[in-house]
């Protein structure tokens, strides 16, 4: 009986090892190498313009603001929590502006709540989101997921607003999953404004695809005034200490928080290892996540970026 009991413990011990290998650690090492994988010489060609005509600062206006498990954020990180932003960039020209990324409405910032004590939601900087896109140039997204979509599939004033935005193809098939009931025709019948190429939008701003996280993602190269060179990643990572240990988000984090779960797992091993690398070889350039709120007030230190928080 003991001997018996003894293995059935043992094949147990054996089972949850190699679940939480699966779940926490598996398959999320960067490549070795990613030539090719992007061109920073190419994206600086496309956003050459006269300074005069380059955009002069970058905000990022905040939303909402939460906590994440730190190993649900990188593989293999433990200990405290990352802290998590949820927001909206907005790119200031001398005569217009830009919006990138339609963060959060309330309802879904409310269920996706993780920290009692340092969950936020600011319905005046969503207010003040929602009317920028109305005066935006142009509105794009980094990627189809919830916490980045909102305000566009749930917009106030979706007829107002449809004019305005620059989606690709992926993107706008999306958003009826967002929109929680029927979308709002206008938002039906949009066409695409990218072509699925790198291309320049504005001057000064690149649109790179990078499919991957999901089959829509996007980057976004910004030149400034300045001559500040910035790069928004989207959700490539959550937060820019995966880069430097150059690892990925876990299996365990595709299966329980992304729906629809379609994130190519190869694809962002590859531009994990690829943005460690630019980085490396380019340190002034500055690289955005989406999410990862201490490194964003950080880099707002730099000349021409401001966050403006929630508090």
């Amino acid at each position: 009986m003991v001997k018996w009991t003894v293995r059935i413990f043992g094949a147990l011990v054996l089972v949850l090892g190699f679940l939480f290998w699966w779940l926490f650690l598996s398959g999320s090492t960067a490549s070795k190498t990613a030539p090719g994988v992007f061109d920073l010489a190419d994206w600086r060609s496309k956003a050459s313009a006269p300074a005069d005509q380059l955009p002069t600062a970058l905000r990022i206006l905040e939303i909402g603001r939460d906590t994440a498990p730190p190993f649900a954020a990188q593989a293999g990180r433990f200990g405290a929590p990352v802290a998590m932003s949820y927001n909206a960039t907005v790119i200031d020209y001398p005569d217009r502006q830009i919006v990138i990324g339609g963060a959060v409405d309330r309802p879904t910032a409310e269920g996706m709540a993780l920290s009692r004590t340092e969950w936020r939601f600011s319905d005046t900087a969503y207010d003040e989101m929602t009317t920028a896109m109305l005066s935006a140039e142009q509105v794009l997204m980094t990627h189809e997921h919830l916490d980045h979509v909102m305000a566009i599939a749930r917009h106030p004033d979706p007829d107002a607003l449809a004019p305005n935005l620059v989606l690709n193809r992926p993107q706008i098939d999306a958003l009826p999953l967002f929109a929680d009931g029927e979308l709002a025709p206008v938002l039906t019948a949009l066409p695409s404004g990218l072509t699925g190429d790198v291309e320049t939008i504005a001057p000064g701003l690149v649109v790179v695809p990078a499919a991957g996280h999901t089959p829509g993602s996007q980057m976004i190269f910004i030149t400034l005034q300045n001559g500040e060179e910035i790069l928004l990643i989207g959700d490539i990572v959550w937060n820019m200490g995966a880069i430097e240990a150059l690892k990925t988000r876990p299996v365990l984090t595709q299966y329980m928080v992304f729906r629809p779960n379609y994130e190519d797992r190869a694809a962002i091993k590859q531009q994990v290892r690829a943005l460690h690398d630019m980085m490396a070889d380019n340190p002034d350039l500055t690289v955005l996540p989406a999410h990862d709120r201490d490194w964003l007030i950080a880099s707002a230190e730099t000349d021409g970026i401001e966050f403006q928080a929630v508090e």
